[in-house]
């Protein structure tokens, strides 16, 4: 598994190239501490060789070494969390990446991506399956979570001294409720 979190408030965790870095340092692991797997070292040596040891990985390299590190892995997923936080005009590389490495692995590829529903995802995504989760799915959640804390902070006198009347309690919870969206 192999997991990267977007945010668009940090360049490096909006970038398609640094996104897809971190994936290949992560599935080229193994269990034996300090050890990468072959293709990894393949491609270190052979820079090595042309005097590029220091030069970052590129998208096509970065994406044939996820190609070859799925093949090595019987199953892999690829958790992207909040992928539409990654700038629209560049997110086409990264789905595009994404998509050739679920079509060209030998061994089976499941990305699983967090994102708003916007249209270039969508159709990025419209021959794999999904799940879709709106904001009201779990709505029932939020509001037993938002009521239970409600009730411990009063319990540890953390609001007004543990003194709540009901009617101030029952309007913080529905605002708090309110104001989440689902989220």
């Amino acid at each position: 598994m192999a997991y990267f979190y977007c945010n668009r408030a940090e360049d490096n965790r909006r970038d398609p190239e640094s996104i897809l870095k971190t994936l290949v340092q992560q599935l080229a692991q193994t269990s034996e501490a300090g050890k990468l797997l072959k293709p990894v070292v393949d491609l270190y040596q052979e820079r090595e060789e042309k005097g590029q040891k220091a030069s970052q990985l590129s998208i096509t390299e970065s994406q044939q070494l996820l190609v070859q590190l799925t093949d090595i892995h019987p199953q892999t997923t690829i958790c992207i969390d909040a992928l539409d936080e990654v700038e629209h005009g560049i997110r086409l590389k990264l789905l595009n990446v994404l998509k050739h490495i679920v079509d060209t692995s030998k061994n089976p590829v499941k990305i699983f991506a967090t994102t708003r529903m916007d249209p270039d995802i969508l159709l990025q995504f419209e021959t794999f399956p999904r799940i879709e989760l709106q904001p009201d799915d779990n709505v029932s959640d939020i509001n037993q979570f938002v009521e239970a804390e409600l009730e411990k902070t009063i319990k540890e006198k953390q609001l007004l001294h543990g003194v709540v009347p009901s009617e101030v309690k029952v309007e913080v919870c529905n605002a708090l409720c309110e104001r989440s969206k689902g989220m």
